[in-house]
């Protein structure tokens, strides 16, 4: 049975959708490096991806059983690019990945990560200015490139993970509270 969602945020997306998902899931939130469960629990991660490896994921499997993954970007992943985010952080076929969309302030980056992004941006500025009509999280994720701060389209992508998870519960046995003795 899940028990928490552990996130390692960057910027404060994944440290958002965790909370969004804690809420709607009635578990607690925790960040990966003060997480206060015994090891072994299972959990839920939610990490920021860079060059495809979600931040903070190997912890989280050193110390927990970890049944879903929720890999946060600029862009909103499609099911090849989640594919390929199973294969870089040795996920098995079988824990889900709900790529979702986050926010990107360049600000609260570090300077030697807001050298790289600066080059990251000016490739996805490029691929996307070229493309012609841009989906709402495509749209999204050209303006944070070209400003350097931005919101995603929707804060409802996490909905499939919390609809997963949702799925994950054992059903309820009334019937067994009544038992005679």
């Amino acid at each position: 049975m899940i028990s928490a969602i552990l996130y390692k945020s960057a910027t404060g997306s994944c440290e958002r959708y965790a909370h969004i998902m804690s809420r709607k899931l009635a578990l607690p939130s925790y960040p990966v490096d003060a997480c206060p469960l015994p090891k072994g629990m299972e959990v839920i991660f939610i990490g920021w991806l860079m060059n495809g490896k979600v931040q903070g994921l190997a912890k989280a499997q050193k110390n927990y059983a970890v049944k879903a993954v929720v890999p946060v970007g600029m862009s909103l992943p499609t099911g090849a690019a989640l594919e390929a985010y199973k294969e870089k952080n040795g996920l098995d076929s079988t824990t889900p990945v709900f790529g979702v969309q986050g926010a990107f302030h360049m600000d609260r980056l570090s300077f030697p990560m807001r050298l790289i992004m600066k080059k990251v941006n000016q490739s996805i500025v490029k691929r996307l200015e070229g493309k012609g009509q841009l989906s709402d999280a495509e749209q999204a994720t050209l303006t944070m490139a070209e400003t350097g701060d931005g919101e995603p389209a929707t804060w409802d992508g996490i909905d499939a993970a919390v609809e997963w998870a949702l799925q994950q519960r054992e059903p309820l046995n009334v019937m067994k509270w009544y038992e005679p003795q």
